[in-house]
């Protein structure tokens, strides 16, 4: 049997690729995102994927240090919204990891690190596939890490003192493709900050939205550094009614950016996609 390096180093072992980005001094110093597309090499042994990742990979992961946050989610398909569909190659599941450290290719390195020792200590599966596994600099967002959920849902009057069930909770995803003058790159962040979250916060069922910047690509590329989306936008949803909530969100952002005069700037990748939560984990 092939041995399967463990979920979120795959990548490293084939490529590790710097994008450079544009001129910008607004990201938030030691904060960082990783973000992993991956699916099952067998579909009919799905839930042994899943107990895989939850039980083993991700506790595995936690336990290196600077990784604070592991949050899990399965892709959500819509027969009214096709363009939120994912292709067969792209990964069915999606996991989110939140860190900090003041040495990103450091903690980059532990994780390459402890890897190797889940292949050594028979820690693996032969049913992962990695799609997609990205790095990220965070540059701006809503909530701030100081908010509790409590705080955001009290201020958002959809709960009344707990965060909601998983199963109402999603993500939403959008790679932004901007840019490749700095000073337009520059106006882009500051109406992201200024406008666009802000803008969005107001809207009911949001509980959060951060931007982040490409940091590394960790895994084999067909497109040339230039062409890949350079910005995460990351929407956090609290909703029974999903679809609805992404057709007015999508609706608010046209808005949003027509008030801003953004078309030209705030320009959406291929491949946003909306995941529903299935696990949010920090380390003990």
């Amino acid at each position: 049997m092939k041995t399967t390096i463990p979920t979120v180093l795959v990548g490293f072992l084939l490529y590790l690729v710097t994008v450079p980005a544009p001129a910008a001094d607004s990201g938030i110093d030691g904060h960082w995102f990783y973000m992993v597309k991956t699916k099952s090499t067998d579909p009919a042994r799905e839930a042994e994927f899943n107990a895989w990742y939850d039980d083993i990979d991700i506790p595995d992961v936690l336990a290196v240090p600077g990784f604070m946050r592991a949050r899990r989610a399965v892709h959500k398909s819509f027969m009214e919204l096709p363009e939120l569909d994912l292709s067969e190659d792209e990964g069915k599941y999606i996991a989110l990891y939140g860190i900090e450290t003041a040495d990103i290719d450091k903690t980059i390195i532990d994780l390459y690190v402890g890897a190797r020792k889940m292949v050594a200590r028979g820690r693996i599966t032969e049913l992962l596939k990695v799609t997609e596994a990205n790095y990220y600099r965070k540059l701006t967002g809503y909530p701030p890490a100081t908010v509790t959920w409590r705080e955001v849902n009290i201020r958002k009057r959809l709960l009344a003192t707990s965060p909601p069930a998983d199963g109402r909770r999603y993500v939403y995803i959008q790679k932004i493709i901007c840019c490749a003058d700095g000073n337009d790159y520059k106006r882009l962040l500051e109406w992201l900050k200024d406008s666009y979250i802000p803008g969005v916060m107001e809207y009911r069922a949001i509980t959060g939205v951060h931007a982040y910047e490409l940091y590394r690509i960790m895994e084999v590329v067909a497109l040339e550094p230039g062409e890949i989306p350079h910005l995460l936008l990351v929407h956090e949803l609290t909703t029974d009614v999903i679809q609805r909530t992404v057709l007015e969100l999508s609706s608010l952002a046209y808005e949003l950016v027509q008030a801003g005069n953004m078309e030209e700037l705030f320009v959406e990748g291929n491949d946003s996609a909306v995941y529903r939560l299935m696990s949010d984990v920090k380390p003990d």
